[in-house]
């Protein structure tokens, strides 16, 4: 009987520190809530991106590496256009994108391994988005690049 009875008051013990740990959990929830509000007098956030500035995903690119023989490349890439309309823009992914495909058939496979590679590769490819473009596209931005 004494087993029990210790048995009982150790659960009761148990559900009393459970419902005033999650009673404290939610109230410091709300506070953490109430904090990360934003006061509806303030200004938004200003982002990198702002203005007139569109989004346009290029069609997936694949070809072959320089070396070592029989190795392919598939990049995914997006444009930030400015002031560009919808034909304009489809001309110019166009045309961009046979500039990627004819830059990546240069290069071989040391020259894209590690940070400093995938680097290099962003910065020529946005310069040449750049140059191609006349100044309209702000930004080349490689999704995925997968190399075998």
């Amino acid at each position: 009987m004494k087993w029990m009875a210790a048995i009982a008051l150790l659960t009761l013990v148990s559900a009393a520190t459970g419902g005033l740990l999650g009673l404290h959990l939610l109230s410091a929830g709300e506070r953490v809530s109430e904090a990360q509000r934003v006061a509806p007098g303030s200004k938004p956030v200003a982002t990198y991106y702002t203005g007139s500035a569109r989004l346009r995903r290029l069609a997936p690119i694949v070809t072959n590496l320089v070396s070592p023989s029989g190795t392919m490349a598939r990049l995914e890439a997006s444009l930030v256009l400015d002031n560009v309309d919808d034909d304009d823009a489809s001309l110019l992914a166009a045309r961009i994108s046979e500039d990627i495909v004819t830059y990546l058939r240069t290069l071989a496979v040391p020259q894209l391994e590690g940070v400093r590679g995938l680097q290099y590769l962003r910065e020529d490819l946005n310069e040449r988005a750049t140059v191609r473009s006349g100044g309209k596209v702000r930004e080349l931005i490689i999704e995925t690049l997968v190399v075998q």
